[in-house]
């Protein structure tokens, strides 16, 4: 009953905001290179169709070089969503976004709920931090070498939502470059993170995570080789 009445509390939440988002400033840093990025993730709901589905456009802003990724455009079911970064049953003690997240902590009306993954060799932890609102406030991963070590730490923190606030605006700065080919090249390393693909059916969260890693670490490395 409770995740019944709280889905119906998101749909109309969506149905009744003349542009629904959500937008997250999102902080990466990498331990092994001493390096932190600065960028924006946002969801950008463009439809909502009467089973309960929703589509929106996802891009991921890198402002330390002014470029972005995005729009993409994916579908989630409000009962099952997988990266849109809204949860429908809050205070259950597991959560299932396509694969569980269990609550291992609650204070002052936030829970936190928890996920890991394993990624050839590289562990992923992820908390979320969430009310009864259903909107993160915080989601943090925490990256995990081979050997055990933490080489990452991304955390997204809630920058504005028209969810919360049907007077927010949605921020895009300006003079940013679209990255040529950036969608094809984040959707093409679904094969190489099959555990992904398989768990998460739309896997844009970790995949952003992973590719900004990536172009990090290539982009350093080249500089100091």
């Amino acid at each position: 009953m409770l995740f019944l009445i709280h889905l119906v509390a998101v749909a109309f939440l969506l149905s009744n905001s003349s542009h629904p988002f959500l937008e997250y400033m999102m902080i990466s840093h990498f331990y092994t290179i001493n390096q932190t990025l600065v960028g924006l993730v946002i969801e950008n709901v463009t439809e909502v169709f009467p089973n309960g589905s929703v589509e929106f456009e996802y891009y991921s802003i890198d402002l330390n070089n002014s470029e972005y990724i995005g729009p993409i455009i994916e579908v989630n079911n409000l009962s099952n969503p997988t990266s849109l970064y809204v949860f429908t049953d809050v205070g259950n003690k597991v959560v299932y976004r396509a694969a569980p997240f269990y609550l291992v902590g609650e204070e002052d009306g936030v829970y936190i709920y928890k996920n890991v993954q394993n990624l050839e060799g590289v562990e992923v932890i992820t908390y979320y931090y969430v009310n009864s609102s259903g909107v993160p406030s915080k989601i943090v991963f925490l990256q995990y070498g081979v050997n055990g070590e933490l080489v990452g730490n991304t955390t997204y923190v809630l920058y504005s939502s028209s969810l919360l606030n049907p007077n927010a605006k949605l921020y895009f700065p300006s003079g940013l470059t679209r990255v040529q080919g950036g969608v094809g090249v984040q959707l093409s390393n679904a094969a190489r993170y099959p555990l992904i693909e398989n768990t998460f059916t739309s896997a844009l969260i970790l995949f952003a995570v992973i590719l900004v890693s990536l172009k990090v670490l290539k982009k350093y490395g080249n500089k100091n080789g």
